[in-house]
C-alpha cells in the first residue's frame, strides 16, 4: 500500500492539534482559577463566620459579666469615695493643725489612711494564696481607728460633733466595706452558703464579744467556725449555745463553784500537768476503790505480792487511768483491755498499769490480762 505525504495537510493537522492542546490547557487553567476562587471565597466565608461567632460569644460574655462588673464598680466606688474624702480631711488637718507645708501635707494621710489599706490588701493577697495572714487584720483596724480618731477630733473642733463623727466614720467605712467584700468572697470560695454567712453576721451583731472569743479559739486551735462557736460558749458559760437561759445561769453558778474548788486544790498541790493535760496528783483512798478480799482468798495466795517500778510510759498511762476512774469513764478495777481500748498503746503497758493498780504480779499473756 502506498502512502502519499502532503506537507500542507500535515501542517494543518499539527495546527489543529496545537489548537486543541491550547484549548485544553486554557480550559484546565480556567478550571484551576475557578477552584482557587471558590476556595478563597469559602475561606473568606469561614473567617467571617468565625468572626461573627467570636463577636457573638464576646457579647454573651459581656452580658453575663455585666452584673458582676457593675457590682464590682459599685463596690469600688463605695470603697474609694470614703478614702478620698478622709484623705482630704487628713491633708487639711496636717496643713492647719500640724502646720505641715502645703506641698507635703499629703504625706500625712498617706501614712495613716494608706497604712490601713496596705494591711488590708496584703491580708487579701496572702489569704488568696493560702499564706498566713498573721496580725495584718488587727493592725488594719488599729490604723483605721487612729485615722478615725484624728478625723473625729479635728471635725468636732472645727465643725461640731456631727461633722466630727461623719469624718471619723469615713476613715472606717471604706475599710469596713472592703473587709465585708473580701469576707464574702472567701466564704464563696470555701463553699459557705448564704445562710451561714448571714448567721455569722448576725452572731457578730448580737454577740460581738462571743464572736471575738470564737475567732480567737479558731485561730489558736485551728477549728472551723461551728466548733469554735460552741467552744466559746462552753468556755464562757460552761454549756453550749443551745442551752436555755436558765441552764446558762445554773451553769455559771456551777462553773464558779468548781473553779473556786479547783483553784484551792491546785494551790494545795492536788493537780499536775502531764503531757499538756491537767490531772489530779493523788487517788482517792484505796478503801473507796478496792473491794475487801475475803480472808480465805488471801490464805490461798502462795507467793508474796511484788510490785515493780513503772516505766515512763506506764507512769503517764497510770495518771490518765486514775483520772478516767475519778471521772467515771472506767470502772474501779479496769482490765488491761479496757485501759488499752480507752487510751490505746501497747498491751504490755496496759498490763503493767493494771498490775500496779491491783498490786499483782505482771501478766504476760493477753488472755490473762482480759
Amino acid at each position: 500500500m502506498t502512502t502519499i505525504y502532503d506537507p500542507r495537510a500535515a501542517r494543518q493537522i499539527a495546527k489543529a492539534e496545537a489548537a486543541k492542546t491550547n484549548a485544553e490547557t486554557e480550559m484546565l487553567r480556567e478550571q484551576l482559577r475557578q477552584d482557587r476562587e471558590d476556595r478563597q471565597a469559602e475561606t473568606a466565608r469561614q473567617r467571617r463566620k468565625e468572626r461573627q461567632d467570636e463577636r457573638r460569644e464576646r457579647r454573651a460574655r459581656w452580658r453575663k459579666a455585666a452584673p458582676d462588673t457593675t457590682l464590682n464598680a459599685l463596690w469600688a466606688a463605695l470603697i474609694v469615695a470614703p478614702l478620698l474624702l478622709a484623705w482630704d480631711a487628713q491633708a487639711r488637718f496636717a496643713a492647719t493643725v500640724l502646720h505641715v507645708p502645703a506641698g507635703m501635707s499629703w504625706l500625712f494621710p498617706l501614712a495613716i489612711e494608706a497604712g490601713a489599706w496596705v494591711c488590708a490588701f496584703e491580708a487579701h493577697r496572702r489569704a488568696s494564696r493560702g499564706a498566713p495572714v498573721g496580725s495584718l487584720l488587727r493592725w488594719m483596724w488599729v490604723l483605721a481607728g487612729i485615722a478615725a480618731a484624728i478625723n473625729t477630733a479635728h471635725g468636732t473642733a472645727d465643725y461640731g460633733i456631727v461633722a466630727g463623727l461623719a469624718l471619723g466614720t469615713l476613715s472606717v467605712l471604706g475599710v469596713l466595706l472592703h473587709h465585708i467584700r473580701q469576707s464574702l468572697n472567701a466564704a464563696e470560695a470555701e463553699g459557705t452558703s448564704a445562710r451561714e454567712v448571714s448567721q455569722r453576721f448576725t452572731r457578730w451583731l448580737h454577740f460581738p464579744r462571743m464572736s471575738l472569743t470564737a475567732a480567737r479559739i479558731a485561730t489558736r486551735a485551728g477549728l472551723d467556725h461551728t466548733a469554735a462557736w460552741k467552744a466559746a460558749w462552753i468556755d464562757r458559760h460552761g454549756v453550749g449555745p443551745a442551752a436555755s437561759k436558765r441552764d446558762r445561769r445554773l451553769a455559771g453558778v456551777i462553773v464558779k463553784r468548781q473553779a473556786k474548788a479547783d483553784r484551792k486544790a491546785a494551790e494545795n498541790g492536788e493537780f499536775v500537768i502531764v503531757n499538756g493535760v491537767i490531772l489530779r496528783a493523788t487517788l482517792p483512798p484505796l478503801d473507796a476503790l478496792v473491794r475487801q478480799v475475803p480472808a480465805v482468798e488471801i490464805a490461798e495466795v502462795s507467793t508474796p505480792i511484788e510490785q515493780r517500778k513503772l516505766s515512763p510510759r506506764a507512769s503517764a498511762l497510770l495518771a490518765k487511768t486514775q483520772a478516767a476512774i475519778q471521772a467515771g469513764e472506767l470502772p474501779e478495777r479496769p482490765s488491761a483491755n479496757a485501759i488499752r481500748k480507752r487510751f490505746g498503746g501497747a498491751m504490755e503497758t496496759a498490763q503493767e498499769v493494771r498490775d500496779h493498780m491491783n498490786h499483782m504480779h505482771p501478766v504476760t499473756t493477753e488472755s490473762e490480762a482480759a
